[in-house]
Parts: C-alpha cells; sequence; structure tokens
C-alpha cells in the first residue's frame, strides 16, 4: 500500500476518538447500570457517583477501550486480507486451468496442421471421415 504513510495520522486521530467516544460511553453505561454485587463494576459504578466520577472513570477505561478496538480492527483488517488472498489464488488456479485448456487445444490444432501438412505432401488421400477429424476442434 504506497498511501500507507499518508493515511497514518487520519487513522490515529480516528481510532484516538473512537476510542475515547466508546471509553466515555461505557463510563455512561456503568452509571446506569445496577451492579451493586459485583466487584470491579459495582465500585466503578460507585465512582461514577462521586464528583467528576464519569470522567475518572471514562479515562481509567481508556486504555482498556483502546486495546479492545484494536484487537477489533486488527482482526477484521486480518479477514480482510486473508479472503482477499484466497481471492487471489482462486483466481490464479482458474486462469491456469483456462490457459492450460487454451495450449492443449492450441497444440491440438497446431498437430492436425502439422499432419495434414505431412499427409498433403506425400500424396495421401485422406478419407472425407479423416478429413473431417482433422478440420475439427471439437474435442
Amino acid at each position: 500500500m504506497e498511501n500507507d504513510a499518508a493515511s497514518r495520522p487520519l487513522w490515529r486521530f480516528f481510532d484516538g476518538s473512537v476510542s475515547v467516544s466508546a471509553s466515555m460511553l461505557l463510563a455512561i453505561l456503568i452509571s446506569a447500570c445496577p451492579c451493586g454485587g459485583l466487584p470491579l463494576l459495582g465500585y466503578l459504578n460507585w465512582l461514577t457517583k462521586q464528583e467528576d466520577g464519569i470522567i475518572i472513570v471514562a479515562t481509567l477505561l481508556l486504555f482498556p477501550t483502546t486495546a479492545g478496538l484494536y484487537g477489533v480492527f486488527a482482526m477484521i483488517f486480518a479477514a480482510k486480507e486473508t479472503i482477499e488472498k484466497r481471492a487471489q489464488k482462486r483466481g490464479r488456479r482458474v486462469g491456469r486451468a483456462e490457459g492450460i485448456k487454451e495450449g492443449v487445444q492450441a497444440g491440438r490444432r497446431a498437430e492436425r496442421a502439422r499432419i495434414a501438412k505431412m499427409l498433403a505432401e506425400h500424396g495421401v488421400s485422406l478419407t472425407p471421415e479423416i478429413a473431417r477429424r482433422l478440420a475439427d476442434d471439437a474435442e
């Protein structure tokens, strides 16, 4: 990819803004969650009720959110690359098979022409059936 270096700052901006937005959304969802019985979520819920608690929880969740989003994006792009490679291999196989088939047909035509020429040079007369088979490309 030639334009990879040029798109990197834009991608980092997008990735960072999505991570901040996702961590803020998680903090808001945790503040509305009745999860007092769960140790970590209960503590984060309690923390969101404090002054500036949502900002603090969003900041605490920023790194795990970024790591999670990075993993998701990495899986998506790896899957995309795998599918593209499979399609290329399939295309090569199909192209190779078509090329072999065309080569076989061209070889048969050339051999039939060579046989017809040799028979004509030696003055051998062909029966209509043999002449039709030599001129036929149906095989």
